[in-house]
């Protein structure tokens, strides 16, 4: 019984060992490949989308090569980002024929790479690198005899300081003809603003008074109504920053209208916003609760009093008779997360920021930053913060969201803030959505 034992476990050993020889001789011979290739007979995916067949690596420590075995060319447009260092590439919606887990590489400059779907019928793939590089080619090669087609991008390491001298925001764009529902503005999930003319380079700041309308927001015991409070502010701030002239000013409302939660983050991603600031003076249970405080989105609130806040907020379209979506459309359909981890990064750096200019100025709340889930901070590729200026729960606060005085500082710390904010990321920032100098 022990023989017949080890004689099967030795048959199972010499399987096993065979199986890694001849998978490691198959990766000598083609080079490292990220995935297998799909059945010869199915080059297109049974809804007539493009079928990436394919995956593959190679070169050394200097260049590399990426390619995409796909069942015909498509229009792509590719990009680098630093800290860490990836390349991104943007394309039409795709059918991948590969599985995730066989998406691991470890040769030369591409560590690793992730892929999938990323919303408004886009597909992405991000390459992780060892370092900082550049594209040197990028192309689009048609299917020849047996050879499928191919979208190639070759790279070439570079230093620090080359990369840093190089806009993180240039676009390499490798367009089909034909493939006009493919164009790479079309798939960019943040169009540069020189990319069309005539734009305006100055950064985009987007202020959405909160409320509005049938919406009241919170009421003081006094009367005073929060959806008024915050316009008048948003419009008073909003004139501070255009007479300082280096930011475009945008507002979600400028009247005493209603407009719902998803329009609000729509409004501001259509106009490709750099910076989203909602503007608030709520009331809470807590009566001594008191002070100006800065919410970020998390999908776990920070204590309860951001918890409650974001629970009654992210109610105001029913209070307004609209139904609640039974799911989130901006953030549901960004299978890749890179782009709200981005995000993420820079509201936290504005909210510092901010919380830095308004503590010499008015009085904050102990804990002057928090987080919760608020739907309106959920543009995935916009930095946004949800600011409460003060609860008109808490009578002293009442008191100075009246006073001109208090207004008046206030607006000087917040114009103060929004200029370090991107005068920080023209001069450090390597993300995503940095678009200009400020």
């Amino acid at each position: 019984m022990i023989l017949s034992n080890l004689s099967r476990h030795m048959r199972h050993c010499l399987v096993v060992c065979l199986f890694v020889t001849l998978t490691l001789a198959g990766l000598g011979v083609v080079g490292l490949q990220a995935a297998t290739k799909a059945p010869a007979a199915k080059v297109e995916s049974d809804s007539g989308a493009v079928v990436v067949q394919a995956v593959r690596t190679s070169g050394d420590g200097k260049t590399a090569k990426f390619v995409l075995d796909v069942s015909r060319p498509v229009s792509f447009s590719v990009f680098a980002l630093a800290e860490p260092y990836r390349l991104v590439i943007d394309l039409p919606d795709l059918d991948f024929e590969m599985a995730h887990s066989m998406a691991q590489v470890e040769r030369g400059m591409v560590r690793n790479f992730r892929f999938g779907n990323f919303g408004d019928q886009r597909s992405r793939i991000v390459l992780d690198l060892n370092g900082p590089a550049k594209v040197m080619k990028a192309y689009s090669l048609p299917a020849v005899d047996d050879n499928e087609a191919r979208l190639v991008i070759e790279l070439s390491r570079v230093d620090e300081r080359e990369f840093s001298e190089q806009s993180l925001r240039d676009v390499i764009r490798v367009e089909v003809e034909g493939e006009a529902a493919a164009k790479v503005a079309a798939l960019s999930a943040h169009p540069l603003a020189k990319d069309r003319k005539d734009a305006d380079p100055r950064p985009l700041v987007v202020l959405d008074p909160g409320h509005g309308g049938i919406d009241t927001g919170a009421v003081s015991p006094k009367g005073h109504v929060e959806s008024k409070l915050v316009l008048a502010f948003a419009l008073a701030l909003r004139e501070n920053l255009l007479a300082d002239g280096r930011f475009r000013v945008a507002m979600t409302r400028e009247t005493d209208t209603f407009i719902s939660l998803s329009k609000r983050v729509a409004f501001a991603r259509a106009r490709h916003a750099d910076l989203f600031v909602s503007i608030h003076a709520d009331t809470v249970r807590q009566s001594y609760v008191r002070g100006a405080t800065v919410y970020t989105l998390s999908d776990k609130a920070s204590d309860a009093i951001a918890a409650d806040l974001a629970h009654r907020e992210n109610r105001s379209d029913l209070l307004a008779g609209l139904e609640m979506e039974e799911k989130d459309d901006v953030v549901a359909d960004i299978l890749i997360d890179l782009t709200r981890r981005e995000t993420s990064n820079h509201s936290s750096l504005y909210s510092r920021t901010l919380v830095g200019a308004l503590e010499s100025s008015i009085r904050l709340a102990k804990r002057p930053q928090r987080s919760a889930g608020f739907k309106v901070l959920k543009a995935p590729d916009i930095p946004s913060v949800l600011l409460e200026l003060g609860y008109l729960s808490n009578k002293e606060d009442q008191s100075a969201l009246t006073s001109k005085t208090w207004q008046k500082k206030a607006i000087q710390s917040i114009s103060k803030s929004i200029e370090m904010f991107f005068a920080r990321r023209s001069t450090h920032s390597s993300g995503l959505f940095t678009k200009s100098s400020g």
